[in-house]
């Protein structure tokens, strides 16, 4: 089955420097930025010779990969399929977003690997049927900006500068603005490796853990989309409008990937401590549907008490309003390999996957409806 290889759920930004000079100035360095944060520095060869994780979102999509030595571009397959097999990337929302800016002392060179990485996300995002828009880094970014306004620099070495302050909270903007590149790359290289040593003893367990339980937790969701695209059935999302959204109000756009990948997080480490039935306590509504439904869903609210009983309740209404349904049933619910059951009076069951604190059922045409717990004011 083809694999996916991403580039999207918040933003990808993809800086890169070089130089003509020896030593570290024939290195590269790339940034990446899904909302979980990556950076790594690559060679003459396009080789990874160290990266590092800027957040806990990007430690656990990372945790148990080694990208040292490999190509950058099979480096990013691996990081960027992990991102989606995670749900960092979304592969059913249309508001995915990749920001890349390039950087080169040699202008051509940069332009050349801008057209490059451009290329790339492009291709991956119509073979993969993505709901991704893209900018350059430097159109939202305001920090970026306003550097490169008051020490007249360029977007990337302004990204670059802010790499190497956040490495040490006693360097400067100041500081790193006097600093020629290969000074920076070498600092940042002498950074990154130590931080992923202490990555490894430290948190990887950890992160592994909840990688794992986010993984099973979306594995059939991907597998169909994969198997879509395979098949030549997936339709591309419709983007219209979202890159103006993010252009207009980038943290406000991606403020709502922040919030659902925490509740994500916060539903594995309920699994991972034998949590998980007080955290499904609670009311949930219907939310949305991956595809069309053929009905419109007028209200579904499903209720899970803490003595394990359930009431459900909908009503859908069809063009034929011969079929209209409206339904209320209770029963029984238990979480059952990771996965939420409900058993009515007459042991039917509906099988439900947990995705933090949302619900998603796969009704008998294949469309995943997801149902949103409510959060008590």
């Amino acid at each position: 089955m083809k694999k996916l290889f991403l580039f999207g759920i918040m933003t990808i930004t993809a800086l890169a420097l070089a130089s003509c000079s020896t030593g570290s100035a024939d290195n590269t360095y790339l940034s990446v930025e899904i909302n979980p944060e990556m950076e790594m520095v690559i060679n003459q060869e396009m080789n990874v010779v160290s990266y590092s994780l800027g957040n806990e979102a990007a430690e656990i999509v990372a945790a148990g990969l080694d990208l040292v030595g490999l190509n950058y571009e099979e480096a990013l397959k691996l990081y960027l399929n992990a991102a989606v097999a995670t749900g960092y990337i979304d592969i059913d929302r249309n508001d995915n977003a990749i920001a890349f800016q390039a950087y080169n002392q040699n202008e051509s060179t940069m332009n050349a690997f801008q057209l490059e990485v451009q290329t790339k996300l492009q291709n991956y995002v119509g073979e993969n049927k993505l709901g991704v828009v893209m900018m350059s880094q430097s159109e939202i970014d305001a920090e970026l900006q306003q550097m490169v306004e008051q020490y007249d620099i360029t977007y990337g070495f302004a990204r670059l500068v802010v790499a190497y302050v956040a490495q040490d909270e006693t360097r400067t903007i100041e500081e790193a603005v006097t600093l020629t590149p290969e000074e920076i790359i070498s600092a940042l290289v002498d950074g990154q490796q130590a931080f992923m040593n202490q990555f490894r003893n430290q948190r990887q367990v950890e992160a592994q853990a909840i990688k794992d339980a986010l993984e099973e937790a979306l594995q059939s969701r991907v597998q169909a989309h994969e198997q879509a695209v395979l098949n030549g059935t997936a339709e591309t999302p419709d983007t219209t409008g979202v890159l103006e959204q993010y252009l207009n109000d980038y943290e406000g756009t991606k403020e709502a990937f922040l919030i659902r990948n925490q509740e994500r997080v916060e539903y594995a480490n309920a699994l991972i401590s034998g949590v998980v039935n007080q955290l499904l306590v609670g009311t949930f509504t219907y939310e949305k549907a991956s595809g069309s439904l053929g009905f419109t869903v007028d209200s579904h609210e499903i209720i899970l008490n803490q003595d394990m009983t359930y009431s459900e309740t909908y009503v859908y209404i069809y063009t034929d309003e011969a079929l209209n349904q409206n339904v209320s049933e209770a029963g029984t619910w238990a979480v059952v390999d990771g996965k939420l059951v409900l058993t009515n009076s007459t042991l039917d069951e509906k099988e439900f996957q947990i995705f933090g604190t949302r619900l998603i059922f796969e009704n008998s045409d294949g469309i995943f409806m997801t149902f949103k717990k409510v959060v008590e004011s």
